[in-house]
């Protein structure tokens, strides 16, 4: 991990936990949608039926370690002549029972390794679970703010389009009177249709981030949305105070790599002991007999050691050799990914940073606007100007509006990035 001051980000001493992800994001609604999706959602309950799975799967790796017990009972016919008989031909025994016990004792350690492997993967469904967690609430966030953002635009065009008619009228009587020409009104009711197809585009993303973001709560028709509040009204996000290497460590998709890694290594040594000697305690029995009232008529039975020897076995061999290959791969995709963390952190602050400044650009040049507007609406009572002047200024106060809720939901969006970058969780 890189030292804390080659990051962008810089972290609180004094903390002593990871911030949550509702202490930077602060936006009403938020919370109620984040706890239904978790109650309802299908691809959520899908990501907990894995972990499920997962934990069903664990024994398998190492099954073979606990002893086992076979029975079986059979019918036959057929005749046999032997030896022993003196090749007097008979007929053999129709019913033949046998019973198996084996139990491989762990000389080596293999089949401790291979139980330790698959906690490892239970560990890593467990990471990989919260990591898909963190990037689903963080979905449902960004799709709340992106909502709230257009509920408010569509507001801001409606109050544009009202403007614009009035503007419209003004100019359709200037030219009625001989004032103006037909050209001029022509450009305004141009103008008019722009910001009618502006309200559209803007009504057809509201709609589909509803389509959306119902789907996330689980009904992608019917579910049921808290009241849309205005962006504009929302407090800003602020930079988590939490040292980047410190949230390193803790996210959740490096530690499921960092699980799978030590599975593999675990294999790794388990499949080498697979060309060691190994060595079972075996008893078998076998009754045969012509009638099940005298089951013992012809019977043997063994028991003890076995020593195994795999003398030549490419099976095994070549089974080991992908175990190498697989922990170097596992090695390199967990650097790669701590890599690709470290960059993500870097650009969704530097992005974060940079934004904030672009909106208090934006927000400026609306606090100056909106005193232009007032002034221009003190001089009409006044009867200094014409209605079409403050008509003006009223189209450049909506548009400067307009453009300071497109930084504002900016300022989210980078926050949003920067939180899911950094693995805040919703809790602790």
């Amino acid at each position: 991990m890189p030292p804390d001051h080659h990051f962008s980000l810089s972290g609180d001493s004094n903390a002593s936990d990871i911030p949550i992800f509702p202490s930077i994001i602060k936006i009403d609604g938020l919370d109620f949608l984040i706890s239904n999706a978790l109650m309802r959602n299908p691809d959520w309950r899908v990501q907990l039926a894995k972990v499920e799975l997962v934990r069903a799967k664990s024994g398998l790796p190492a099954v073979n370690s606990e002893p086992s017990l076979d029975a079986q009972l059979g019918f036959r016919e057929g005749k046999e002549n032997t030896r022993e008989s003196g090749f007097v031909q008979n007929s053999i025994p129709h019913w033949q029972s046998g019973a198996l016990f084996d139990w491989e004792i762990d000389l080596w350690g293999k089949w401790k390794l291979l139980e330790e492997s698959s906690i490892m993967h239970i560990e890593e469904a467990e990471y990989l679970k919260e990591a898909a967690k963190i990037t689903f609430i963080h979905e449902i966030a960004s799709s709340w703010v992106f909502i709230c953002a257009l509920k408010e635009e569509m507001q801001i065009l409606e109050e544009a389009t009202a403007s614009q008619k009035k503007s419209l009228e003004f100019y359709e009587q200037r030219v009625q009177a001989g004032l103006d020409n037909n050209i001029t009104y022509t450009r305004q009711k141009v103008s008019l249709e722009q910001i009618k197809l502006e309200q559209s585009k803007v009504f057809r993303q509201f709609e589909i981030a509803k389509i959306r973001l119902c789907s996330l709560l689980g009904n992608p028709l019917q579910a049921e949305l808290p009241e849309i509040i205005k962006l504009s009204e929302s407090e800003l996000p602020s930079l988590p105070e939490v040292f980047p290497t410190r949230a390193l460590k803790n996210l959740p998709h490096l530690k499921a790599k960092e699980a799978k890694l030590k599975e593999s290594l675990l294999l790794k040594k388990s499949s080498q002991y697979d060309l060691y000697p190994s060595l079972s305690f075996r008893a078998s029995g076998i009754s045969m007999s012509s009638d099940l009232s005298s089951p013992f008529n012809q019977w043997k039975a063994s028991f003890g050691p076995v020593l195994n020897l795999p003398i030549w076995s490419p099976k095994k061999k070549i089974a080991h050799k992908v175990a190498i290959s697989q922990a170097e791969l596992y090695k390199d995709e967990w650097n790669a990914s701590v890599n690709l963390a470290i960059e993500e952190i870097e650009l969704a602050t530097k992005s974060f940073i940079m934004i904030q400044k672009e909106y208090s650009i934006a927000s400026n040049a609306s606090k100056e606007i909106t005193k232009v507007y007032q002034t221009t609406l003190d001089r009409l009572q006044a009867g200094l100007i014409s209605q079409l002047d403050l008509l003006e200024d009223e189209r450049r106060y909506l548009s400067l509006q307009r453009d300071e809720l497109s930084t504002r939901l900016q300022v989210f969006q980078f926050a949003i990035n920067l939180t899911k970058s950094l693995g805040l969780r919703w809790a602790q």
